[in-house]
């Protein structure tokens, strides 16, 4: 009979050992589902490229047990998953109210990572001042095609406005510099980065003081990924993570000083 070595059997012993616990010490992969599919929040899906890719890197960078990878999926398919108790991951960039969750009872929430606004953006030459539906009797607004706009919804149906749809915020964007439209709904972070881009716009551009909606932007999972979520939200609460995140909004010309919640 041969015997193996005490040495060698050490060493298989460790080994196996390694191939036990190992396993339960590697890197959790987690989904990052967004569905805005506009500047500054997805730029280019394929180049991987927008505020949500880059603050998703920034969640990896600051933990070293979870690896988060965005993608894009329409809201459609993630309201489905949601209802059929089949989402896989988290949806990034949203607001409770969206979800009917105001309370955030029905789904696990991150602490906003940024504040947001749909803006009533018109020209300066004919600034407009929402003051109520009535104030927008009579005007032509633009929108995104698909999109619901609550405030301005119910003016159209009563056929008091008209409400012309594109496909793009730039399109929107590039109306009301061309005085083609009396006023359009888009939201502040699309509309001061595609300004950066193109600065001769600056001057053209008014803000209505009263917007169409203010709202902040966070994670959100089912119930199922609470620990991912509070991994998340331990990250919010450290100055160092804080920091980097708000040195990336500026980046992407998201600033406090333009997207404070004003009730």
């Amino acid at each position: 009979m041969t015997f193996m070595p005490y040495r060698a059997l050490l060493q298989v012993a460790v080994i196996s050992l390694l191939f036990i616990i190992l396993p339960s010490y590697a890197t959790q992969q987690v989904k990052v589902y967004a569905y805005h599919l506009k500047p500054p929040y997805l730029i280019d899906v394929e180049e991987e490229k927008g505020l949500y890719f880059d603050v998703t890197e920034l969640l990896n960078r600051f933990q070293p047990m979870i690896r988060f990878k965005l993608e894009y999926m329409p809201r459609k398919r993630l309201n489905r998953d949601i209802e059929q108790n089949t989402l896989d991951g988290l949806i990034m960039g949203v607001s409770p109210v969206w979800f009917r969750d105001r309370e955030q009872t029905k789904l696990a929430w991150s602490n906003a990572f940024m504040n947001d606004r749909d803006e009533f953006v018109s020209h300066v030459k004919t600034p407009f001042e929402f003051a109520g539906p009535s104030s927008l009797y009579s005007k032509t607004i633009g929108g995104i095609r698909g999109y619901y706009y609550f405030q301005v919804a119910p003016v159209v149906t009563l056929e008091k406005a008209t409400l012309v749809e594109t496909g793009t915020e730039l399109q929107l964007l590039e109306m009301v510099v061309k005085q083609r439209l009396d006023v359009a709904v888009i939201s502040r972070a699309t509309v001061n980065y595609l300004v950066a881009q193109k600065k001769h716009w600056q001057n053209d551009i008014h803000f209505s003081q009263r917007p169409h909606e203010f709202y902040s932007r966070a994670i959100v999972a089912t119930k199922s990924m609470q620990a991912v979520i509070d991994t998340i939200n331990n990250l919010m609460r450290d100055p160092l993570f804080d920091k980097a995140l708000n040195k990336l909004l500026a980046d992407y010309h998201i600033t406090d000083k333009d997207l404070e919640i004003v009730r």
